[in-house]
């Protein structure tokens, strides 16, 4: 992986990015917990805009 992706580690918010249009570039299993994947996008500031959106959200749901 270089700098110019991002890894996700929540399979909700990874889940959202590509309801939201966003392409996931890589999936791979956790090494730290063999029970969870990490998602991997190509970083932008429109996804990172669209992870804060997600956060707003998912604080106003709670």
């Amino acid at each position: 992986m270089n700098n110019e992706t991002i890894v996700i580690l929540q399979e909700r918010m990874a889940g959202y990015l590509m309801f939201r249009r966003f392409h996931k570039i890589g999936e791979k299993r956790d090494l730290k917990n063999s029970q969870r994947n990490i998602y991997i996008f190509k970083d932008s500031p429109e996804i990172r805009n669209a992870m804060e959106e997600y956060k707003t959200h998912k604080e106003l749901m709670s």
